[in-house]
Parts: C-alpha cells; structure tokens; sequence
C-alpha cells in the first residue's frame, strides 16, 4: 500500500492512465465472468432432465460458482482499491491545480488571481465598506538580477516575504503578483494616519541588508495605495489607482509611500506622451546638447564643459531631464540615448581640438542601467576609436547611488575605464551613503559637491566646516574637487579659502547651446596638462 502510494505521489500524469485502463479491463471482465456463470448454471438446468443427473453434476457446479464468485470477489476488491487511488490522486491534482492557480510558485504566496477575487468579493459585500490596495514594487530590481543572478534576486524576494508576513496583521492579504511586485490587501478601513504608520512598517523592514551566500545587498521598494470606493468601484479601476501611485512614489526619488489623487492622471498621460516621444525624438535625431562650463576656482580660467541632453518636443514643448531621464533609465531608452550622447559629444569636441589646436575635458554623465549593461565598455572603446578622441580628456560622471547598488561589479567596469585614461568624477557628493568608504576604495578622479550643500554657504557654520572637511579629505586622496552649483561670489571666495579646484555654477555662466562652445573656447582657454 505504502509503495503504491508513494508512486501515485511521485508520478500522478503517468498513474492516471494506467488506473483507467484497469478500470475498463476489470468491468469487461467482470461482464464476462457474471455472463459465463449465468448461462453455465442455465445449461444445467435446460440440458438435464433429471433430478439425479442434477444431482450428480451439483458439486461440479458448485465448484465452478465458487471459482466465479471469487474471481468476483477478487475483480470487485481490486476495482474498488484502483477506484480508491484514482479518487485519492484526482483529490491531490485538484490541490496542486488550486495552488498553482491561487499562489506563487517562488513565495508561495497568494497572487493576482487570489487578490482579484478577494477584491472583487470585498467590492460585493453588502455594506460596501471601504478597504485598501496597496501595490508594492522593488526599486532597481531588474538591474539588481542582471548583475547578481535571477537566483540571488529570488532568494531575496523570498526573504522580504518571511519579513513581511512577520509584520502583516492576519486579516490582510499579502500578494505576490509576479517578478517583484507585490500587493497587500487591507480589507478595513483604517485612519490614513494608521494607515501610513501600517505601510511604513513594511517600507522599514527593507532597510536591514539582505545577506545571500555571504554578500550584503540593499533593497527598497516604492508603495502606492488606493482606497476602494473613492479611487475605484472594480478592481480594474483600484489596481491602476493603485500603479500610478505607485510610480508616483518612484518619481518622488523610490523608497517612498503615495496615496493615489486624481492629479495623478493627468500627469500618467503626460509621462505616457513622454515615453512614446523620447523613443521617436531619438530615432529622429530631435534631442540636442547644451554645455555647462567648467572654471579654475583659482584662476577662473576655463577648464572645460559638462554636457546636458535638452530636448523640446512638439506638442509638449519643452521637456526637463529631470523628466525624461527617469523615464528613458526605466524603460531602457537610456541605453541608446546615452550612446547618442556619447558620439555627439566627443564627435563635437575631436573638431575642436582639431581646428584650434587646444584640449580641454568633456564631463558626460552615465547611468546606473548603462554602465551594468555588459556591452557598455566596449559602446566606450567603439565610439572613441569612431571619433579619435582621446580617452584623457573625457570624463565620465556616476552618481553615489551607482556605487551603493553594486559596488564590485561598478569597481570592475571602473578600473577597465581608468585603463583606457578616462576620468571618473563622482557626482552630487554627500547626497548617498558611506561616501567616504568608497573614496578609498574605488580610483576617483574628481569628487563633485553636490549643490545642496553649497547653497548653505555662509548660511550654516556646520555645513561650512563640512565642505572644508571634504575638500582636505580628497586633496589627501589626490582627487580634484568641483563645487557645484555656485552662484553668488561669496561662495566663491569661500571656496577659494577652502582650496577648490573648480566650480560650475550661474555665477559663472549658464549652460550655453553648442553654436556658442568654440567662441567660449577660444576666448578663454586654459590648457591643463593632466598627466
């Protein structure tokens, strides 16, 4: 029995088959067996005519109905015993089936299909009482299992899970849709701020580090919430309430919690145009440059520029990159368009240096999606052998947040750069995490501070002392520092006191358009010598 259970449990598809054919085999036979000893006992009856021939042949008989009786007996025991695993195996397929259904494979978690019919049964109750949908998206996730491995991204999701059920009271739904998005279905109402205070909890139980086969890995998550009946009367309606609120969230710099409004309609319109747009706009040739000048702090004589994709599409106008940047690095745009931006640049600037006979440094900022592509190196190799320009006068600038994602393997592409000459500059300095730590250890060129604390020059003695600190740290580490965002000279003159390298800012110049960079060049040039 044991064993017969076991292979029913190991091998189900193979089982049923079989089971059936026994089935159909044991009737017919059992037809066959209660047919034979029907007309073999009528034979006997028509064939003699006498009591003793009868009598004569009784025990034959009886030996031959006792054969068939337990043939039937043993056809009957056996039918019922297949008919037994054959209920019991289609029991466990009915089981398997629900749960692949109604729940994640890898969490084990309810999922779309259980949280919709949820909903949907919460949006029938007879009072029709309010409830909550909030949608949970990773941040960064995609990039996080291209550069670690589809299984360590796994392994984390399903340690987030065991922390969240930890939280989740036991009334709420928590829901794994698929790939990194989640759902929690709260189906009472609560106040916002309890509600707020509910989520938070969730969003905390991320900042603790993921360890998986002995390497840290920092994750964070962006929340949108919808209220059923006021963002929505089906479920259609409040999971899309529920998604804009979250990219809401995602907009307002990720890790963060949003309540849908129906503001954010309008605005989920408008970055749709946007999307579209970005992807025709670069296949058109429509985005242009600008160039933010670059300036000894010293001297103030012109160290270079730093170049800005613009771009003003019909029917929009005008688009900030603060917009379309975010959106071309989440629909993977960014790629092409950084390789765009790339040629235009350095094909720009190898003219210049050719016709005027003068070198000065070109800042391009890269990001995060471009340098974890594998392909990314080499897009830098071929486009500098296209252009002929040479490797020590380009800068490349990354952000803190690069590093923090993926310190080894940014280490890696870095070093590859620097073995090409090419210049790192490390951006908006002091805006991410263990800055110093990576100043260390990774081989930055330039630190660029980042212009929020350069507006409390003057304002905040603490912050003044801080700058003063950063500047001597990377002096120590032979890295030149560029303050960003100057706009007023008393900043300069601090800034001069302090021993900055450079400056960007307004106070200086604006960025200017590209007809205006070989006048600027030419008018004030200081060829720098960097190695």
């Amino acid at each position: 029995m044991q064993r017969k259970n076991d292979a029913l449990n190991q091998n189900d598809k193979l089982e049923l088959p079989g089971i059936l054919k026994k089935r159909t085999a044991l009737r017919i036979g059992l037809t066959v067996s209660i047919s034979v000893l029907f007309f073999g006992v009528a034979a006997v009856f028509l064939f003699f005519d006498s009591e003793q021939k009868l009598l004569a042949l009784f025990p034959a008989s009886s030996i031959i109905i006792i054969i068939f009786a337990t043939i039937h007996t043993i056809a009957v025991r056996r039918c019922l015993k297949d008919l037994y695993y054959y209920t019991k195996l289609c029991k466990e397929n009915e089981k398997k089936l629900h749960h692949l259904v109604y729940y994640n494979s890898l969490t084990g978690l309810p999922n779309r299909n259980m949280i919709f019919e949820e909903m949907d049964k919460l949006i029938k109750r007879e009072h029709g009482d309010k409830f909550y949908l909030v949608y949970i998206d990773f941040d960064d996730f995609r990039r996080l299992n291209e550069v670690a491995g589809y299984n360590v991204g796994d392994e984390i999701l399903c340690q987030v899970t065991r922390r969240w059920n930890a939280i989740k009271r036991p009334q709420d739904i928590l829901g794994h849709s698929s790939g990194d998005e989640f759902y929690l279905l709260i189906p009472e109402y609560m106040e916002d701020d309890n509600l707020i205070d509910y989520i938070e909890s969730f969003r905390l139980a991320l900042k603790e580090q993921v360890t998986v086969a002995g390497k840290e890995y920092h994750v964070s998550a962006s929340f949108g919430i919808a209220g059923y009946p006021n963002d929505g009367t089906d479920v259609i309606t409040l999971v899309r309430s529920s998604f804009i609120a979250m990219n809401a969230a995602k907009s307002m710099g990720k890790n963060h919690i949003q309540f849908f409004t129906s503001e954010m309609q309008q605005e989920v319109a408008r970055r749709l145009q946007i999307e579209n747009g970005l992807m025709y706009s670069l296949k058109n040739n429509e985005l242009y440059m600008e160039y933010q000048p670059m300036y000894n702090c010293a001297t103030l004589k012109l160290r270079g520029f730093e170049a800005l994709a613009r771009w003003k599409y019909p029917g929009i106008g005008y688009v900030s990159p603060s917009q379309f940047i975010p959106i071309a690095e989440e629909t993977g745009v960014i790629v092409d368009l950084g390789k765009w931006i790339m040629k235009e640049v350095l094909t720009k600037f190898v003219d210049l240096h050719r016709k005027h006979q003068v070198r000065t440094v070109v800042s391009i900022n890269v990001s995060v999606i471009q340098m974890i592509e594998p392909s990314f190196v080499q897009m830098i190799e071929e486009v500098l052998n296209d252009t002929g320009f040479d490797g020590r006068y380009l800068e490349l600038e990354i952000t803190e947040s690069v590093l923090i994602s993926y310190p080894e393997h940014i280490s890696e592409i870095i070093h590859k750069l620097r073995g090409m000459g090419i210049r790192i500059a490390l951006d908006d300095f002091g805006t991410g995490y263990a800055s110093i730590n990576y100043l260390q250890l990774l081989p930055i060129n330039v630190l660029k501070i980042d212009r929020s604390f350069i507006d409390k020059i003057g304002k905040d003695e603490t912050m003044n002392q801080i700058i003063k600190y950063i500047i001597n740290l990377a002096h120590q580490l032979d890295i030149e520092v560029v303050a960003e965002g100057v706009e007023y000279k008393e900043q300069l003159d601090f800034l001069r006191l302090s021993g900055c390298d450079y400056i960007q800012g307004f106070l200086m110049s604006r960025p200017i358009q590209d007809d205006r960079v070989p006048n600027l060049l030419l008018a004030d040039m200081e060829n720098y010598n960097y190695y």
